[in-house]
């Protein structure tokens, strides 16, 4: 990670958070997470996010959690030192499915009855099920873990995405999707810039290419202007070759299909179904021109039903047919 400091914000409440640590936390995600918030601390200059790592068992000094690979992390609080927190963050995931501590549940609604801010990591998402806070919502959980949830609760919806927002909780698939997650809300937090200025301190450390170092940035600026919209968008181009019919897109993403075309419409200008059309049109243009299938199969792998149905869609889009694009191509190589 770099180190070159730049004061970006000034004059901003300070927010409390505090980390919750249950045994067997997953560490990469922990730990990505408070280096995301020290990140934003020395870019300003000063402290914009004061957090505590805390168990959820009466503190005693010295107190360690340990992670899901054995390694001790030190806490200095517990659930006592949560209660006015702005922002927790719930660290869960070897055996949080069986987790169960009223006295936490307790907790956790009572922060989220005074608006405050619920992240759940990795596996997190159990203990928001079980404290009856993901009713009529959605989550995203550790792929690993999603036949598990599924079966305990049926009536969560999963999404695919990185990460899920509904309303004050989010939720994250663990790993580096915790930096995409944390990258959000510190863009919430603090404005879009400076969230896009935090994302640059990891580049190096994230060893992602340029491309999906511009997708990961363009997915943090539609989640900005609207959540369901960037969650509609990455999922979107997750399915390409079988795309969904908007109506399941809405579902999975924990909404509904009018929320998504006033999303979509308010931000975008168009509908979600044009979009969509136009985010396979363009793999389709991209695949002609770099690679040598046949317009037959790049027809399906894009997920048209027929190459006529293909052809005539790609020349209203491009105003010229596939295989002219493919011979314009040819001819310059």
């Amino acid at each position: 990670m770099t180190q070159k400091t730049t004061q970006c914000v000034v004059d901003k409440k300070v927010i409390q958070v505090s980390f919750i640590l249950l045994p067997g936390f997953a560490l990469t995600s922990f730990a990505l997470a408070i280096e995301a918030l020290s990140v934003a601390n020395l870019l300003n200059g000063s402290d914009i996010y004061q957090y505590q790592i805390c168990q959820v068992e009466p503190f005693n000094t010295g107190s360690a959690i340990k992670s899901s690979n054995n390694v001790p992390i030190e806490t200095n609080g517990d659930m006592d030192s949560c209660q006015q927190s702005d922002l927790i963050f719930i660290c869960g995931y070897r055996n949080v499915a069986d987790y169960n501590n009223p006295r936490f549940f307790t907790l956790l609604r009572n922060i989220v009855r005074r608006n405050g801010r619920i992240a759940a990591l990795s596996c997190g998402s159990f203990i928001l099920a079980k404290a009856g806070l993901l009713q009529d919502k959605s989550c995203t959980i550790v792929p690993e873990y999603c036949n598990t949830f599924a079966e305990l609760y049926p009536n969560i919806t999963l999404q695919e995405n990185l990460y899920t927002i509904s309303d004050n909780l989010l939720t994250s698939a663990g790993g580096t999707a915790t930096l995409d997650m944390l990258l959000y809300l510190i863009g919430q937090d603090h404005g879009r810039d400076f969230a896009h200025h935090v994302s640059q301190q990891f580049l190096q450390e994230r060893i992602r290419s340029r491309e999906e170092m511009q997708t990961t940035r363009r997915y943090l600026t539609l989640r900005m202007k609207s959540p369901c919209l960037g969650a509609a968008v990455e999922l979107m181009e997750k399915h390409i070759s079988a795309p969904y019919p908007i109506s399941t897109l809405a579902s999975k993403i924990g909404t509904t299909q009018r929320n998504l075309e006033t999303a979509f419409q308010k931000h975008e200008h168009t509908s979600p179904r044009r979009y969509y059309l136009h985010l396979r049109l363009q793999h389709a243009r991209k695949m002609i021109q770099e690679t040598h299938l046949s317009i037959a199969n790049i027809s399906q792998a894009t997920g048209f039903s027929s190459q006529s149905h293909f052809s005539k869609c790609f020349r209203e889009e491009f105003n010229q047919r596939p295989s002219e694009l493919r011979l314009t191509n040819s001819s310059f190589q």
